[in-house]
């Protein structure tokens, strides 16, 4: 059974898949990118090294607006991971913990 690391983006909670890359940190100052917004908030530093910063939350359903919500400030939480070989960040509101998923069926394949 593959392992995830369970977060919840506002009021959404995800499984990311756990590779042994990732970290979670604060989140740091911020970089706002021309144009980057909703997804790319910009990019903040990671020891000594520019990340770009990555909001999922537009992208899920909307449950609540809070810190981190439409127009307001991010949560304070990133996990670290790679992504094609670069480092990103994921903004996320909280870290519930981590979890075994069970291993799909060879006949659910994703469309």
């Amino acid at each position: 059974m593959p392992d995830a690391l369970l977060v919840r983006i506002q009021g959404t909670r995800l499984a990311l898949p756990l590779s042994g890359e990732q970290t979670i940190a604060e989140l740091g100052p911020v970089a706002p990118l021309p144009n980057g917004e909703p997804l790319l908030l910009g990019l903040t530093t990671v020891q000594g090294r520019a990340v770009p910063l990555v909001n999922l939350a537009p992208l899920l359903p909307s449950m609540e607006t809070g810190p981190g919500g439409a127009g307001g400030m991010p949560d304070g939480l990133m996990v670290l991971t790679d992504l094609d070989g670069d480092r990103v960040a994921l903004l996320v509101s909280e870290v519930l913990g981590v979890t075994s998923l069970p291993t799909p069926a060879p006949s659910a394949a994703l469309l």
